[in-house]
């Protein structure tokens, strides 16, 4: 199945926008010392990077010159 670069690019974004988000989130939880009830703050982070990884890799195969600028769009 042919995947679409401009789905692919947005589906980059997605994932580096919730990568973002989740790591704003346990930033947060560290600060006020709150966890969850099934989650540590280091599994959460794992899964930020996980994505974060997924959004470069997508970015690297479909993007441009900047993963991560493709990815998060923010290229310079």
């Amino acid at each position: 199945m042919e995947r679409d670069p401009g789905d692919m690019t947005t589906l980059a974004r997605r994932l580096a926008s919730a990568a973002e988000e989740l790591l704003l989130a346990v930033k947060g939880m560290d600060d006020l010392g709150w966890t969850t009830d099934s989650y540590s703050r280091t599994h959460l982070r794992d899964v930020a990077s996980c994505l974060k990884s997924s959004a470069t890799r997508i970015a690297t195969q479909h993007g441009g010159a900047d993963p991560w600028g493709e990815a998060t769009g923010h290229a310079p």
